[in-house]
């Protein structure tokens, strides 16, 4: 059996991560969107996954207890992307 070049077995990898971050956040992005918040990806490197997130506002909650907080959206994603990829991490970051 001929392995491939150590290049392109990194290529295949990060490939694969960025599918599950891509994935991950369309996922979540659907959750968050209902109160007006936002999701990007900002990034995948050296096995974390880096989510910028924008809150959104739901003018029917008290004191915006409806708003899911960042580390609770961090916990959330961490759960679901250690079933995929446990190897990967998640770090949200409050974007203004």
């Amino acid at each position: 059996m001929i392995e491939a070049p150590l290049e392109a077995q990194a290529v295949r990898v990060n490939t694969g991560r960025m599918a599950v971050a891509d994935t991950l956040v369309a996922q979540f992005e659907r959750m968050v969107r209902r109160d007006g918040g936002e999701l990007s990806l900002l990034g995948v490197e050296d096995g974390v996954i880096r989510v910028g997130y924008r809150m959104g506002a739901d003018p029917t909650c008290e004191e915006g207890a409806c708003i899911l907080p960042h580390l609770e959206l961090q916990d959330l994603m961490n759960e679901t992307v250690a079933r995929r990829a446990p190897e990967l991490k998640v770090v949200v970051q409050l974007l203004s």
